[in-house]
């Protein structure tokens, strides 16, 4: 790790086809670019930082599939609650669909 610069970080991200990634400076990244993304929280609650993106997946740990509405008192849950099967079918949902922008 710290070998990446964030320029490079961030031309990475804006070529990617698809992110999955934190709650972290790619995912922030990934919105300003409208990357593909599917994005983990665990105990960090979305409700002020998840991407405003439909090309964005939200999933928090504890729940059943992708989050559409945010709760600024949601609870902390670990990160290790969220499915493999979750992150694969947000990343299905999200490969399926053409990419629109020019890489």
């Amino acid at each position: 790790s710290g070998k990446t610069n964030l320029l490079t970080l961030a031309a990475l991200v804006r070529k990617a086809r698809l992110l999955v990634t934190v709650d972290s400076a790619p995912m922030h990244f990934a919105a300003a670019w409208d990357t593909p993304q599917v994005v983990l929280f665990g105990p960090t609650n979305p409700f002020h930082w998840h991407p405003r993106s439909e090309s964005a997946i939200v999933l928090l740990g504890g729940t059943e599939g992708p989050v559409t509405e945010f709760n600024p008192k949601q609870r902390a849950v670990p990160m290790n609650q969220i499915s493999t099967e979750a992150v694969i079918d947000g990343m299905e949902a999200l490969l399926s669909v053409p990419a629109a922008r020019a890489l």
